[in-house]
């Protein structure tokens, strides 16, 4: 009877161990995603972007526009524009004129993105900008008196014809420089339209991730010209003190859109409880695994292996030859203007990739966009800081070891709880973090610096 009272005992120990090895991988590949979003800007920059947790949590948001609100389920008013409509709201190929117009206005995003991305700005420059806001708001006056509710995307459309326009006829481009704006268009159009029409619920949710990806690269390349280029050669304190402003400003935005009501992001793993025993995962050895564990696992894996390949790109040469010696690089003809835009492009999706995570189990059972979903790279910051605030590798290695150190704390010292308090293994991190740089105080990957008096 002891015997089997013994190996019961080993056995469920066990399970427990490798329970907690799975969770805490889990979370520390969440972190990792969050790191290598910081590492990735630090490189390029030598800016620590202290807004990457409000970009995580707006790319939450992103997603969730995209999936929650459908057609015929949500109000007008749901959404951030009255009109929206998501380009996959509805069954099959989409039905509602707002969804097409949705999917243009997608697409047009996503052509400025590869322009950008391969450092072709749309013709015009200012003038394109005044033009179009110009438009936009004198469309919008007409049609407030005309219908009682601005029409935004047909609105957003015209503007942007006639911006174009203005842009075209003043500077006369060279035609070959639209090429990668209308190929990232065309191509993105006929993405949304072959995920339409083929009408499969986690696919169509897939499509959705990567449009999200993709207003967030956006938005990144919007953040780093608007108020980081502006302050290149600058004291790098003033330039992460910018990036906390930007952190508050995105993220009264964010929390204006939850704070009555978390937004649902309808992961396509999250079963339901009333078709199935054990929704949103699975059992093994008495313990219950959720499959977002292993959704981060591949998303991890991918945006590694995607940074790895892009390293070893031309572009990906040019940022490590920026990240090294800027004045050298911009001698040999290398646009450092573009490698800070794809820099933040980069880091601000991977942002939007660990938002999305952060609002699953391990993290947050809600599977919601929630007001401290922003908090997450908080959480992550001690990853960054132990793997190398200028590795890639680091932040992999980082975020693992965080991870682990955050949930065994959780799970093998929760009979101390009333000593050490609650909420206590969220403190683990940052002890694990003060004693490696005790002795290295560039962290386990980074680089050290010898500065000579």
């Amino acid at each position: 009877m002891l015997a089997e009272f013994a190996v019961l005992a080993q056995a469920g120990a066990f399970s427990t161990f490798l329970n907690t090895v799975v969770k805490g991988l889990a979370i520390g590949s969440v972190y990792a995603i969050i790191a290598l979003g910081f590492v990735i800007i630090f490189k390029a920059t030598q800016v620590v972007n202290f807004a990457q947790g409000a970009i995580a949590a707006a790319g939450g948001l992103f997603v969730s526009f995209l999936v929650f609100d459908k057609v015929g389920d949500a109000p007008k008013g749901q959404t951030p524009f009255t009109s929206w409509r998501a380009p996959f709201a509805g069954e099959g190929l989409p039905d509602v004129g707002e969804q097409w117009l949705a999917m243009l206005f997608v697409s047009l995003v996503a052509g400025a993105v590869v322009s950008a991305l391969a450092g072709v700005l749309l013709p015009g420059g200012r003038r394109f900008l005044y033009a179009f806001a110009g438009a936009y708001l004198f469309l919008a006056v007409i049609s407030g008196f005309t219908d009682g509710e601005p029409l935004w995307a047909v609105n957003f459309l015209i503007a942007m014809a006639i911006a174009a326009a203005v842009g075209l006829a003043l500077d006369r481009p060279d035609p070959r420089a639209l090429l990668p704006f209308i190929g990232g268009t065309v191509a993105t159009f006929v993405f949304l339209i072959v995920i339409g029409a083929i009408d499969v619920g986690w696919l169509e949710w897939l499509g959705n991730l990567v449009i999200a990806l993709v207003f967030g690269a956006a938005l990144g390349m919007v953040l780093e010209r608007v108020a980081i280029r502006p302050m290149i050669g600058e004291p790098l304190f003033s330039m992460a003190v910018i990036t906390l402003g930007l952190e508050i400003v995105i993220r009264v935005f964010t929390n204006d859109s939850v704070k009555i009501l978390n937004r649902p992001i309808e992961v396509p793993w999250r079963g339901d409880p009333f078709v199935d025993e054990t929704p949103g995962g699975f059992r093994f050895l008495d313990s219950f695994y959720n499959y977002s564990y292993f959704a981060i696992f591949a998303a991890t894996a991918i945006s590694f292996i995607a940074v790895f390949l892009f390293y070893r790109s031309k572009l990906g040469v040019a940022m490590r030859a920026v990240s090294f010696d800027q004045e050298a690089a911009m001698a040999q003809g290398i646009k450092v203007g573009q490698v800070f835009a794809i820099a933040w492009a980069f880091g601000a999706a991977l942002g939007v990739l660990g938002g999305v995570f952060a609002t699953q189990p391990p993290i947050d059972q809600a599977g919601a966009v929630g007001v401290t979903t922003a908090f997450v790279a908080f959480r992550a910051l001690p990853a960054v800081i132990l793997g190398g605030l200028d590795s890639v590798q680091g932040a992999l290695v980082g975020g693992l070891l965080i991870g682990l150190a955050e949930i065994f704390a959780g799970q093998y010292l929760s009979q101390w709880t009333t000593t050490l308090g609650p909420g206590y293994q969220q403190i683990v991190p940052y002890i694990v973090m003060l004693a490696v740089l005790l002795v290295r105080p560039f962290g386990l990957f980074g680089t050290p610096e010898i500065r000579r008096v």
